[in-house]
């Protein structure tokens, strides 16, 4: 069993394009947005099995944007990203439902094992 659809919402291109390039390696079928407002219209709108979540963004804060995924589509893993790691960041994400917790820069195996850990703890609720 493996995730899908995966949908990247980072204002990072590059962090876009190099999920996208890894993932889609590994099977999945990549949409990238590059900002808040528009990941959330592609979450309303889709089907994904898993968004990674950049919590830093040009328009809203991607805290906010993991309450409304997680009220909204409660079946979706979502893995929030920042390259400002620090541990009482990653614990609110957790606490409001995120599935992981990637600190920027992160390897492929890191990306590949969260987003595969993502669709199965999440997989049970669609």
């Amino acid at each position: 069993m493996k995730p899908e659809r995966v949908l990247v919402i980072d204002d990072e291109e590059v962090i876009c394009d190099a999920c996208q390039l890894i993932l889609s390696e590994q099977g999945c079928r990549v949409e990238q947005r590059l900002t808040g407002t528009a990941g959330l219209m592609a979450i309303e709108q889709g089907d994904f099995d898993v968004v990674l979540l950049d919590l830093k963004l040009p328009d809203i804060d991607g805290m906010e944007i993991l309450k409304i995924v997680k009220k909204e589509k409660p079946g979706v893993g979502v893995i929030v990203m920042t390259g400002f790691s620090r541990i009482a960041i990653a614990v609110e994400a957790m606490k409001l439902g995120a599935t992981d917790y990637l600190g920027k820069p992160f390897t492929d195996d890191e990306l590949i094992t969260a987003v595969k850990n993502a669709y199965v703890n999440t997989a049970d609720r669609k």
